[in-house]
């Protein structure tokens, strides 16, 4: 009779994959005592993998594909067949089902068990997908509410009944609540109430992408009174624009709400900006980065000194690409110190402190209060002024590694928006190790992705006329009609070398820095744009809408 074979521990599995080393072991272990966590719990616990790490070892080792459950549009009629609270107790969520078989998505610790058990209550056999555990659990939680909980339908009916409201006694607190709910559906980033000549607005932003919902009666407006008290703004400030802010838990899941509003003359508008409470932090390949230019970004960020800036508009994911550069650097033998504005993932291991300004903690006075704390890595959320780019590059010439972002259109553009805020060429040819410029674009839905023969306008536009196919979304319920399904980045990557460096150092035009760049392999975001079209991952539509013609 043949040995059973040895299933090895999620650690181990890690650290062969590379994710993880002995160091990261062993203080997880050290955590381990004390919490009486699971390992792997642990692990993700302190930074040091994420879910989709777990995930994916998983995966691999059980020989189960992985589905990332926000790209599965579940069937109702498969739902049925179980309950929010059974599929909740044995982790998996039903995908689509036929005579014989069932599909479902699971984090469950023991497949063998489920299998059975979900044979018993329906008689079919089980196709198992991995997926990651807080995403399979909000799932469950998210579909199953919205199966009896059809929340546009309940949100028109609400606006109905306060539309007959002429007393106004009727709170609003319902149709916020909808409201909310409706924008956790859509994955939108953030709401717009926008007061117009005749009606008031909404509108999501999702992926990127301002979308319009539906229109409200003018006599909606007490809607701002009640979001801007519950924000703890002024309601009797109707002249001058106002940040608030609010908590709110939603499918059980915690959310953040930044407020602003802005007068107009049709009233204020207002802009809702939501951020997940809890989050799981994502790997620079997630983010959609090449594996050439990941271990080139890894060289970087694990300088023992020097300055790294991520480049891009507002909304680019500079800061999620920040912390998915803390996450590559070894955290156990190594102080980061953070200050940001706001902290957005909390990092057990990372020193993380958020900036005050009425009590002067400002960008600049952390880095100086920070050398007294024996620091390897200081992330400083955003350079905006030239007292904290001078605090910045001071102290990446004192021996630290300093990572930060910049608003500017170019990798290298960054040289001359220092040079611009007064560093000397000389200071920044000593201390730059590196420049990332990137942007967000929507993704194909896989769902509904399609094949299609380019115009010649877009074979122009790609530089690419021997192309004979591309691909786009045609629209479906997933995708709710977009055709997109997520975002991706298009970014460039430059790292300093000597040559280089005696470039900036001469205060050499950015277009001749860019040219040695390219003699050296260097991608510009269009090409990597390009790229990702004739992978299929997105479209031509996008790069123009994201980086123009």
């Amino acid at each position: 009779m043949s040995e059973p074979v040895r299933r090895k521990p999620i650690g181990e599995l890690l650290q062969e994959k590379g994710l993880i080393t002995p160091g990261h072991i062993q203080l997880a272990l050290q955590d381990q005592k004390i919490t009486q966590e699971r390992l792997g719990e642990v692990l993700e616990r302190l930074g040091f993998v994420s879910q989709f790490d777990v995930a994916t070892t998983i995966s691999l080792q059980d020989g189960r594909p992985y589905l990332d459950v926000d790209h599965v549009l579940p069937d109702a009629k498969s739902m049925r067949l179980f309950n929010m609270n059974f599929c909740l107790s044995n982790r998996f969520l039903p995908i689509k089902h036929d005579a014989n078989a069932i599909e479902v998505v699971t984090a469950s610790d023991d497949v063998d068990a489920l299998e059975r058990l979900i044979t018993r209550n329906t008689s079919l056999r089980p196709i198992f997908f991995q997926g990651e555990k807080s995403k399979v659990q909000n799932a469950i939680q998210y579909y199953f509410y919205f199966l009896d909980n059809p929340v546009e339908k309940l949100l028109d009916r609400e606006m109905q009944l306060l539309a007959s409201d002429v007393d106004n006694v009727r709170s609003l607190d319902i149709f916020l609540g909808y409201l909310l709910q409706l924008a956790v559906k859509n994955r939108a980033s953030d709401i717009h109430i926008r007061p117009m000549d005749r009606t008031i607005s909404i509108a999501f932003r999702v992926d990127g992408v301002l979308r319009a919902m539906f229109a409200m009666p003018l006599s909606f407006k007490r809607l701002t009174t009640a979001i801007k008290m519950k924000a703890e703004m002024d309601i009797a400030e109707q002249r001058l624009p106002q940040d608030g802010s609010f908590s709110e838990t939603i499918l059980n899941n915690r959310y953040d709400f930044r407020v602003s509003s802005t007068v107009c003359p049709f009233g204020e508008n207002l802009v809702l900006r939501l951020l997940p409470a809890k989050g799981d932090f994502m790997s620079l390949q997630q983010l959609g980065f090449f594996d050439e230019d990941i271990q080139t970004l890894r060289e970087i960020f694990n300088e023992p000194f020097g300055i790294a800036l991520l480049t891009g508009p507002t909304g680019s994911g500079k800061t999620t690409t920040l912390y998915a550069a803390v996450r590559a650097l070894n955290l156990t033998e190594k102080n980061v110190l953070t200050v940001e504005n706001p902290i957005e993932y909390r990092i057990p291991l990372v020193r993380q402190t958020q900036i005050n300004v009425k009590a002067g903690y400002t960008f600049a006075n952390a880095i100086r209060f920070f050398l007294r704390h024996d620091p390897d890595v200081i992330l400083v959320g955003e350079i905006r002024d030239k007292e904290t780019a001078e605090t910045a590059i001071s102290a990446s010439e004192t021996g630290h590694m300093v990572l930060s972002t910049l608003h500017t259109n170019t990798a290298l553009g960054a040289i001359p928006r220092l040079r611009s805020l007064g560093i000397p060429p000389f200071m920044l040819a000593d201390a730059m190790v590196g420049l990332v410029s990137q942007r967000l674009v929507r993704r194909i839905c896989h769902a509904c992705k399609e094949e299609y023969t380019p115009s010649q306008a877009e074979l122009d536009y790609l530089k690419t006329p021997e192309l004979t196919t591309l691909y786009r979304g045609k629209g479906c319920d997933l995708c709710t009609g977009t055709g997109y399904l997520g975002r991706t980045l298009v970014y460039e990557v430059v790292r300093n070398d000597q040559t280089l460096s005696k470039m900036i150092y001469s205060d050499a035009s950015v277009d001749m820095l860019e040219e040695h760049a390219r003699s050296r392999g260097f991608r510009n975001i269009f090409q990597n744009g390009v790229r990702k079209v004739h992978m299929g991952i997105t479209t031509v539509d996008e790069l123009v809408r994201v980086l123009g013609h």
